[in-house]
């Protein structure tokens, strides 16, 4: 039996303040293991205690989703996982997961002021695949040894040894990576809001809270910002106001219409208040 341990992750709701999502961090059992059932087990927990947190605001069982692989609900969670989500180049008919695409468009500057990326090759890879690790210059050891014989990832990797992040370049586009999520946010939305996802985008207005159990924030310089979850409270939140997702023009008006915050709390997170 998995050992269970308290932890603290977030949860994403659609919000009726300035800005369209809340964003909040909440503690819940955990049910330690990798297998997809333990993840599952521990997706449950985290539900249960919104619930138990915030029932008696209307919040039920059957407004929360979770969005990842390890979704009960395959037809909506699973199939909303950025591995799986298809964005397609409407310029080429090109057709790739949102979590390749965004890998993707990632460029480094080297301490010679070289910019390295963005590395298209990675959209030659298949749609599930682990493309963030060929652009992860921390990788530990093992999973190094594991693609030492994968030319395109010594290639990244050598780009990016002692190199810093830059931006994103995406369909020949300058993205900036303030406010934290946004590109990836923006990515996201788009490729929800694109005819071949009109089923899903669907069936997730009926949710209004978002887990991913998959996504640990973690502290520090290596903290993580981006997750499906939060993408779509927001596509949720900016539909439900009225707003044609697949009419936004850019970045800078996603990023007005979204409301993130001028103002963030210390480790990253936006003062939103829960409605």
């Amino acid at each position: 039996m998995a050992k269970v341990n308290r932890a603290l992750r977030p949860f994403f709701a659609v919000s009726g303040g300035e800005c369209v999502f809340h964003e909040e961090d909440i503690s819940f059992d955990w049910h330690s293991g990798m297998s997809w059932q333990v993840r599952q087990r521990s997706s449950d927990a985290l539900a249960s205690a919104i619930v138990e947190a915030y029932g008696a605001r209307g919040v039920r069982r059957c407004d929360i989703l979770e969005v990842s692989t390890a979704s009960h609900d395959y037809e909506v969670g699973q199939r909303l996982s950025a591995m799986n989500l298809q964005y397609v180049d409407e310029g080429t008919n090109r057709v790739q997961s949102v979590e390749n695409w965004f890998q993707s468009a990632k460029v480094f500057r080297r301490v010679d002021g070289r910019l390295c990326g963005p590395y298209r090759d990675l959209l030659d890879l298949p749609a599930g695949s682990r493309a963030k690790r060929y652009v992860d210059a921390h990788l530990d050891a093992k999973l190094r040894a594991a693609y030492c014989d994968d030319e395109l990832f010594n290639r990244i990797q050598d780009d990016i040894a002692g190199a810093t992040f830059s931006h994103f370049e995406f369909l020949g586009e300058a993205f900036p990576t303030v406010p934290r999520s946004c590109f990836y946010d923006f990515l996201y939305v788009s490729a929800l809001s694109q005819p071949q996802n009109a089923d899903l985008a669907e069936q997730v207005m009926e949710y209004r809270v978002f887990t991913d159990i998959m996504f640990s924030p973690g502290t520090g310089k290596r903290r993580k910002y981006n997750t499906q979850a939060r993408s779509c409270a927001i596509f949720v939140g900016l539909r439900r106001r009225g707003c044609d997702t697949a009419r936004i023009g850019g970045i800078k008006e996603f990023v007005e219409a979204v409301g993130y915050p001028d103002s963030e709390t210390s480790d990253g997170r936006p003062r939103t208040l829960f409605e």
